[in-house]
Parts: structure tokens; C-alpha cells; sequence
């Protein structure tokens, strides 16, 4: 079944039967740089709510997946997009150092011909939503590295995208800092019904967050496997303790330097 035969088609999840709308997908998505041939016929999709993750190994082509959904770099193939407003939040933050949080977080509705104060009241909205309220009007520099992380989560959500794509949005904190976002992610897109392209490094980060995983290729990146999480959501810490997360990430670490050995 191809993405489009999916819209309006009926399933069941461990909630019951629900409907399947396609929120993102591409289909047959080549992608080179002059000779390099970087992606090689991809196919994937996203339904609404989902949040799928895309592992693959380092410079397989993960980024490119991302930056051809943008339209960023050319491609050939097909990308399927359900909404005209798409977030994006990049590995690192692009805040501006000079600007405090309301403003880095409100610049997108600046830049989209909104007032100052309507921009500022909206933008205060989302840093509740990232528990940030209280550090509204201090300046980037003063953040942690986590806070900045909520701070561009906050950012790429405010102009009311549905469809969050990721590259790594939580790889440059510490370890408790991380599950701390991934918790706070996880109760915020199910509460808002995001829709999320997660692309990470990480087996156990892929696990926790992702409804599905799509394994890549080496470069040029195919799909290698897709592996279906059967976690109820929103994750809470109590799911590293369960056997079905637990198998999961072996799995995928088996499947991974199988083929690689």
C-alpha cells in the first residue's frame, strides 16, 4: 500500500480502530550531490500523531532525508506533506544570544508580519507549554543547555506546526538532561497531536520516544527494516523497565551489527 492509499483507510491499535491519515511521506526519494549518491529510492510516511525515528549509520543520509523534506536541497521522487506549517529543530539551537527567550521564541511570527505584542503573548503560550514561563525575559545566554533545547522546541512549534521534523534535537546534553526532554517531548506531542520525523543516533532514544523506527542503509541510505514499538504513550521512566523496550532495543542493536559484521 503506497502513501497515498493510506488517507482515510481504517486500522486497529491498542486503542481500537481508528482512522489513518497520512500527515507525512516520500516516496521513491533519490537524492545526490554532484556524483555522490546519497539516498537511493527511500520510502516512508508518517501518520498524524505518529512519531517515527529514522536510525541509520553516521553519514548514511539522515539529514539529507530531512533537508529534502524542506526542500532545501533537490531530490527526485515524491514528498507527501498534510500541512502548509512544518516545525523544524536542528541539532544544535540557533537562538540568538543577544535577544531574550520571548523574542528568539516569537521571530518567526515577527518575521510573518505579526505585532510585537500579539507575537509576544502567543510565544509566551509555548515557553508554558516547555515549562519556561518564569525564564520568559532573560537572555539565551543565561540558560542551560536543556532550557535552550525547550527554548527552540518552544520556537519551532509557535507558528502552530502540526509536523515537527528533528535531526538530533537532544544529543548535545548530559545524559539526565535528555531523558529529562524526552519525557517532556513525549507528554507535549501526544497532548498537541504532533506528528514527528525524529532522527537519531540513538537505539534506547529511538525505543522510548518513536511509534516506529526506520533503519537505514550505509550510504547510499535504504530502508533496511522497519521495527513497530508497541509502547503506550506518553512514555514514561517506568518503560526501562519493561521486557517489550528492553527486547526492542536488542533487537535492533542485533539487526544493526549483523550488518556491519
Amino acid at each position: 500500500m503506497d502513501e497515498r492509499e493510506q488517507l482515510g483507510s481504517r486500522t486497529s491499535d491498542r486503542e481500537g480502530v481508528h482512522e489513518r491519515v497520512l500527515a507525512l511521506g516520500v516516496k521513491n526519494l533519490v537524492v545526490s550531490y554532484d556524483r555522490l549518491l546519497v539516498i537511493d529510492g527511500v520510502d516512508l510516511w508518517v501518520e498524524r500523531g505518529e512519531i517515527v525515528a529514522v536510525l541509520g549509520p553516521s553519514g548514511c543520509g539522515k539529514t539529507t532525508l530531512l533537508k529534502a523534506i524542506l526542500g532545501l536541497v533537490d531530490y527526485t521522487g515524491e514528498v507527501l506533506l498534510n500541512s502548509e506549517r512544518v516545525g523544524y529543530m536542528p541539532q544544535r539551537d540557533t537562538l540568538f544570544e543577544w535577544m531574550n527567550c520571548i523574542d528568539n521564541v516569537s521571530l518567526p511570527l515577527r518575521l510573518n508580519g505579526m505585532s510585537k505584542r500579539e507575537a509576544r503573548t502567543m510565544a509566551m503560550e509555548y515557553l508554558k507549554k516547555v515549562q519556561l514561563e518564569d525564564w520568559a525575559y532573560r537572555w539565551v545566554y543565561e540558560l542551560s543547555g536543556g532550557m535552550r533545547q525547550r527554548v527552540s522546541l518552544a520556537r519551532a512549534l509557535v507558528t502552530g506546526a502540526k509536523i515537527l521534523l528533528m535531526d538530533e534535537p537532544f544529543s548535545s546534553v548530559d545524559a539526565q538532561t535528555r531523558r529529562s526532554l524526552q519525557l517532556l517531548f513525549s507528554e507535549l506531542v501526544a497532548r498537541e497531536n504532533i506528528t514527528v520525523l525524529l532522527v537519531t543516533h540513538s537505539v534506547e532514544e529511538a525505543v522510548f520516544l518513536a511509534d516506529r523506527i526506520v533503519l537505514l542503509s550505509q550510504r547510499p541510505a535504504r530502508v533496511r527494516r522497519i521495527f513497530d514499538v508497541e509502547l503506550k504513550k506518553p512514555r514514561t521512566i517506568e518503560i526501562l523497565d519493561e521486557p517489550i523496550y528492553q527486547k526492542l532495543v536488542s533487537r535492533i542493536y542485533q539487526e544493526i551489527f549483523s550488518s556491519s559484521s
